[in-house]
C-alpha cells in the first residue's frame, strides 16, 4: 500500500526501536587528549601560527579497552578562541562507529565540522549524512551534535528514508539519536510517503 501520511504517522514510524547497539562516542571525542590518541596526534600535528595543525588524520576512539569509532579528516586544527578550546575540521569529516571493534554500524560524513571544548557541542555543516547497516539514512544541510545527550538536532531542512518499513520523509528541523533509532521530525512536508511491509514495490527514489 502507498500512500501520503500525516505528521503523526511520519514520527510514529521513527519513533519505533530497533535492535542496534551503536557504540556511543564519549565527551572526548573531538579532543586532543583522548584516551591513548595523544601521542599519535601530536605526531601528525605541526604549530603554524598559534594553531597547531594535523593533515590527514585517523584517531582510533577506544572504550573500555574497545575500539568505538574512527575519525579520518584530511586537515585538522585545534587553537584557541574567546570561548575556550577548538577543533576544527575544515575539508570533511568521516566517522565510522564500531560495533564491536571490527564491524561498522554507523557513518558520519559532513564537508566541514567544529567542536567546542567548552560547549561539548559538535558543529556540522554542508551536505551532512548519517547511515546505518539497516539502510536507514539522513541528510541535512547542517546539525548539531550534542556530545552530552549523543543527540542530532537542527531546525533546518531534512530528508530521512528508512529502509523498513519503507519511507522516504521531507521536513523541517528533528531530533535523532547516533543509530538513527529514534527519529522525531518537527515540521514533516507534505510529500512524505511511506509503503507498508506487504507491498512489493520497489524502493522510492
Amino acid at each position: 500500500m502507498f500512500g501520503l501520511i500525516n505528521a503523526n504517522m511520519i514520527n510514529t514510524l521513527f519513533n519505533k526501536k530497533t535492535k542496534l547497539a551503536v557504540a556511543l562516542i564519549s565527551s572526548c571525542f573531538f579532543m586532543v587528549a583522548c584516551e591513548n590518541n595523544v601521542n599519535e596526534v601530536q605526531a601528525l600535528s605541526a604549530r603554524i601560527g598559534g594553531i597547531d595543525v594535523g593533515k590527514d588524520v585517523s584517531i582510533y576512539i577506544s572504550t573500555d579497552g574497545k575500539i568505538s569509532a574512527k575519525l579520518m579528516a584530511p586537515l585538522m586544527k585545534k587553537y584557541l578562541v574567546d570561548s575556550g578550546k577548538m577543533v576544527e575540521f575544515p575539508n570533511t569529516i568521516k566517522v565510522d562507529f564500531y560495533k564491536d571493534s571490527l564491524h561498522i554500524e554507523s557513518k558520519l560524513i559532513a564537508n566541514y565540522a567544529n567542536y567546542k571544548e567548552a560547549e561539548n557541542k559538535v558543529f556540522l555543516k554542508d551536505n551532512v549524512v548519517v547511515y546505518n547497516v539497516m539502510g536507514d539514512t539522513l541528510w541535512c544541510k547542517e546539525m548539531i551534535w550534542d556530545q552530552i545527550t549523543n543527540k542530532f538536532t537542527t531546525d533546518k531542512e531534512v530528508i530521512v528514508k528508512q529502509h523498513n518499513p519503507i519511507a522516504k520523509i521531507y521536513g523541517q528541523g528533528f531530533e535523532a539519536n547516533q543509530d538513527l533509532s529514534d527519529i522525531h521530525i518537527f515540521k514533516p512536508q507534505s510529500n512524505s510517503f511511506a509503503i507498508l511491509s506487504d507491498s512489493t514495490s520497489s524502493n522510492p527514489k
